[in-house]
């Protein structure tokens, strides 16, 4: 969209807010007292290839909103436990929320109509629900404010919409992926290229307006390595950045490509570990996973809302949960960290509130929590972390959160106090993860309180020094244990740019942390099944090819 069509639909957009209220007003008891609109636009480009050919090319265009109608008061309105089951598919608004985006806006006022009417009777009936619910059980939160009121906000800068040479990368991918036949012990692969502009549209009966736009790009490349003994052997190498300038060229993606497949036969021949108890370092990517895991869904303002949420760290505000070497703090309006792009930066969050840095624990000591306009006290204020992907109610998120080591160990000195603390314990060795691509916890009360990272590259660390690789498990463990075992830090930051998951959809987030020293942590073993041998060579292997 180029910026006057941005605007008059700004404009349209704001008009519909005015004109919905007027009529709902005139609906009985209760009554709308708050509508907005968020109305995203994406362009999606999307080049894969597969050993030089194309399988992949194209894109493709999207537009959706997010309308929130909230009744009764900013008191005491419809939504119930801060919004986390606020994410059906089976309501009627549903099937309204993608909007037409051609440039005739007729066609998106009648979308609108329809998506707010709907929204509204689905207010309506919440609101009676929530009543009724009361009338069994206890609402611990009704003496908390509903909704923060916000003073209205006006920002229509402009930036135009990504370029994306799609000659160029459909050049590089296909190149990568070909050069990938030169490893003929990688029986699956391919190269990825893919650029999401996201252009962002708010209006509210606020009397706000906004306008905000972010490209997302990123270029993957897959490998998968069949071992001799049947166990496989994934990797992906992930650019995902919000500067298309940091993205790799050529040469040097080729080269992580070689370096990537002799890690791969290298982990094939590893001994697997089974499970382990005891002293292990993270590197800074791992790190960040356990703090994004362990502590930072836990952190969320909105699950405080919700009885059914285990609520590890409610009661503990002005309390040490870290060492006093440790500070968090999550600051959506950074946009880059030691000259690295992040993709969890933005203007404003999805409730129309303007980035801040949130201070979450401060040497040790919990200070606050990641908030939207849901109240948690009697004194709130959102510190614009309030997010959301498609449908689902905006809800506190993480999006740049920095883990901030005072002790600034070198990489040298925390592995030599990793053996030092294999030793003072008196077991058989240590482990040093280097690579956890993913993730996931459980927060509810009614489920196990723990966390899982998958790990892709560990060692052992024997009392002696010495270092050898090992494959088959990752790292699991309870949010206060593992965080209480933390001994040391490392002053080498790493900027790992993500997509997270959670009640209110998939969105971009970057976790910036050290390295860290665990006095002591759980590994167990990696669900695995070993695949059987092809039955013939692929085809650049074979003698017999003429291709």
């Amino acid at each position: 969209m180029k910026r006057r069509e941005t605007l008059r639909l700004c404009e349209m957009m704001t008009q519909e807010v005015e004109r919905a209220l007027t009529h709902l007003r005139r609906r009985p008891q209760p009554k709308p007292y708050y509508l907005s609109y968020l109305v995203r636009d994406e362009h999606v480009w999307r080049i894969q290839a597969r050993y030089g050919a194309l399988h992949a090319s194209g894109g493709y265009r999207r537009r959706d909103c997010l309308t929130d109608v909230r009744v009764g008061t900013r008191r005491y309105d419809q939504v119930q436990e801060g919004g986390l089951n606020d994410n059906a598919t089976d309501e009627e608004s549903y099937g309204y929320v993608e909007l037409p985006f051609g440039d005739d806006l007729a066609g998106v006022r009648h979308a609108l109509w329809r998506l707010t009417d709907a929204r509204y009777r689905e207010a309506m009936e919440g609101y009676l629900r929530k009543q009724a619910d009361e009338l069994t059980y206890v609402n611990t939160s009704r003496h908390l404010p509903a909704f923060e009121r916000r003073a209205p906000a006006r920002d229509l800068a402009w930036r135009p919409r990504a370029e994306v040479d799609t000659a160029a990368f459909t050049r590089l991918v296909q190149r990568a992926s070909a050069k990938i036949r030169a490893y003929p012990d990688i029986s699956t692969s391919h190269v990825e290229f893919q650029c999401r502009d996201s252009l962002k549209v708010f209006v509210s009966s606020e009397g706000t307006q906004l306008i905000q736009r972010q490209a997302y790009w990123s270029i993957d490349a897959y490998l998968w390595l069949l071992g001799p003994t049947g166990d496989a052997f994934p990797w992906t190498l992930t650019h995902y950045v919000a500067d298309p300038s940091e993205l790799p060229t050529l040469a040097a993606l080729t080269r992580e490509i070689q370096d990537a497949v002799e890690l791969l036969r290298s982990l094939s021949k590893a001994p697997v570990v089974r499970s382990f108890s005891g002293p292990v370092l993270l590197e800074p990517g791992p790190a960040g996973l356990l703090v994004h895991e362990a502590l930072g869904h836990r952190l969320e303002g909105n699950r405080l809302l919700s009885p059914g949420e285990g609520q590890t760290f409610r009661d503990t505000v002005g309390e040490r949960v870290l060492p006093e070497f440790l500070s968090m703090y999550d600051d959506a309006s950074l946009s880059h960290f030691e000259g690295r792009s992040l993709v969890g930066h933005y203007r404003y969050d999805d409730e129309g509130v303007g980035a801040t840095r949130a201070s979450l624990i401060d040497r040790g000591v919990l200070t606050g929590f990641l908030t939207s306009r849901a109240g948690i006290s009697a004194r709130h204020r959102s510190n614009g972390h309030g997010r959301s992907r498609m449908h689902q109610r905006a809800m506190s998120r993480m999006a740049v959160t920095v883990l901030e080591s005072h002790q600034a160990h070198s990489r040298e000195a925390l592995r030599r106090k990793l053996v030092e603390e294999i030793r003072r314990q008196g077991v058989p060795y240590g482990i040093r993860i280097v690579r956890a691509d993913g993730g996931e916890t459980a927060t509810e009360g009614y489920n196990f309180q723990a966390f899982l990272g998958d790990i892709n590259l560990a060692t052992r660390v024997f009392p002696d020094g010495s270092e050898a690789l090992i494959r088959g498990v990752n790292f699991v463990g309870t949010p206060l244990n593992a965080i209480r075992s933390i001994i040391a830090a490392g002053g080498e930051y790493h900027v790992d740019n993500a997509q997270c998951g959670a009640e209110s959809g998939y969105l971009p987030v970057t976790t910036v942390s050290p390295a860290l020293l665990v006095a002591h942590l759980e590994l167990q073993s990696k669900a695995e099944h070993p695949y059987t041998p092809y039955t013939y060579p692929i085809p650049w292997a074979d003698p017999r090819s003429t291709g």
